[in-house]
């Protein structure tokens, strides 16, 4: 048995996937997109406040994939897409067949949603949102099983053109991103970084650009009925018309309680979007080289639950005015009565890839507040860290231990619209960071 069969083996044993090179590497990479711009009115993610589907597309939606191997053939792919997230179900179906198909292990694939919410409504996503028909219900699951297939697809096209590449990494930094917690903390905490990573093709020309920022992907309202990929999808388009040939791939950070200032009309998406773009072909005149080996983990961690209320008060709010409370409540019962318990806890997915000494990248899932990012590369001073949210699966607003004991929406009050039986426990930061910890353990040894 060689060294990666026995690795393959260990980590389906331990509920952990990971994967390691120990000589030094050069790449080969490989870029695709498609289209996922759904052929049908559909209803829109992101926003309760809408009111009717979709009503034409003002930017089409794409998901882009980025394959990369190192020198001992270990590969890892890439993708995001132009919707609010990923839900678990989604990306494990995705995972199962990339799997089977293309024999990329879980800790190989990384899934991570712009969350724009100009995108279609995905199966299992904001349950609680959104007044659907069953009509409507319909045409949801038949986009999404569509998305999987093209997600599935495009995976392999990257794979399929893997080629020989350079990899190198810069950082920049943008300023439009806003703390939105103005209420708690009016000078609250935001992250202007813009991490960028170039993947040079045989002859030097720009085979993809990878970049990021932690923001939320809302500079359009909920009275915007067109898809578009809102500042992000401004962004890629951009780069993409400046480096012909070029996929660029955004990555969302740590960006739960961040918001674009100003916000609201197609004009600022454009000077946003633009505005990031220049930042990201500003950087890639000044990157730096990043070698191998290629190390990737993959787990989750259980994350607690502050309570999980009976039925007497579920049924308490059915006679609530608040149409949304009258919603969730109806979700909590049905569960009950169809003989499952409310769960006690909320499985989160860490993901890590390591590229050497010279990367790490940190990807957690759901709404990911910027605490998170910033403790991480406090943690980690001497890493290169870039750190992403909305990865693997979009279950709910992560917050921090602050902004827990501060409240709010990001704090517990979005936890209705997800369909979730209360707010978080306040261990829940340092779960997460233990595991984060666990992991850079696990991925270091593997590249040393």
């Amino acid at each position: 048995m060689n060294r990666r069969a026995l690795l393959r083996m260990i980590a389906g044993s331990v509920g952990a996937s990971v994967a390691c090179a120990r000589r030094p590497a050069r790449w080969r990479a490989g870029a695709a997109a498609v289209d996922i711009t759904p052929a049908t009115e559909i209803w829109m993610a992101g926003y309760a406040a809408r009111k009717r589907p979709s009503q034409g597309v003002a930017l089409p939606l794409f998901a882009r994939a980025l394959a990369l191997e190192d020198a001992n053939g270990v590969r890892a792919v890439l993708v995001t897409a132009d919707i609010l997230g990923f839900t678990d179900q989604i990306a494990g179906r995705v995972a199962t067949a990339a799997e089977r198909r293309y024999g990329l292990g879980r800790a190989h694939l990384l899934l991570n949603a712009s969350h724009t919410h100009c995108g279609p409504v995905v199966d299992g996503m904001l349950s609680v949102a959104y007044d659907l028909t069953a009509e409507q219900r319909d045409t949801i699951h038949a986009y999404s099983r569509d998305l999987e297939t093209k997600v599935t697809g495009v995976i392999g096209d990257a794979l399929g053109r893997l080629q020989p590449a350079s990899l190198s990494v810069g950082e920049g930094s943008a300023g439009f991103a806003a703390n939105r917690r103005v209420d708690f903390t009016p000078k609250g905490p935001v992250d202007h970084a813009v991490p960028v990573a170039r993947v040079g093709g045989p002859d030097d020309e720009t085979l993809a650009i990878v970049f990021g920022y932690a923001c939320h992907n809302t500079t359009l309202g909920a009275d915007f009925v067109r898809f578009h990929g809102d500042y992000a999808g401004v962004a890629q388009a951009a780069l993409e018309r400046r480096y012909p040939g070029a996929r660029a791939l955004f990555v969302t950070g740590c960006g739960g309680d961040a918001n674009p200032k100003p916000r609201g009309t197609l004009a600022l998406v454009e000077q946003h979007g633009r505005a990031l773009a220049d930042v990201v072909a500003k950087t890639l005149t000044s990157t730096t080289p990043v070698s191998g080996p290629l190390g990737a983990a993959y787990d989750t961690v259980d994350l607690p639950f502050a309570e999980t209320p009976g039925r007497e008060v579920w049924q308490s709010k059915l006679q609530d005015p608040d149409e949304y409370v009258r919603r969730h409540a109806n979700l909590m019962l049905a569960q009950l009565q169809s003989g499952r318990p409310l769960p006690t806890v909320q499985p989160e997915p860490v993901q890590i890839w390591r590229f050497g000494s010279d990367l790490t990248l940190v990807a957690l899932g759901g709404e990911v507040v910027v605490d998170y990012s910033l403790r991480l590369k406090k943690t980690y001073p001497h890493e290169r860290m870039w750190v992403a949210g909305y990865s693997n699966d979009v279950f709910a607003y992560v917050p921090s231990r602050r902004v827990l004991e501060e409240g709010g929406y990001e704090g517990g009050g979005a936890m209705i619209y997800y369909g979730k039986p209360s707010a978080f426990a306040a261990s829940v930061e340092e779960r997460i960071h233990d595991k984060v910890n666990d992991l850079m353990r696990t991925v270091t040894h593997a590249v040393e």
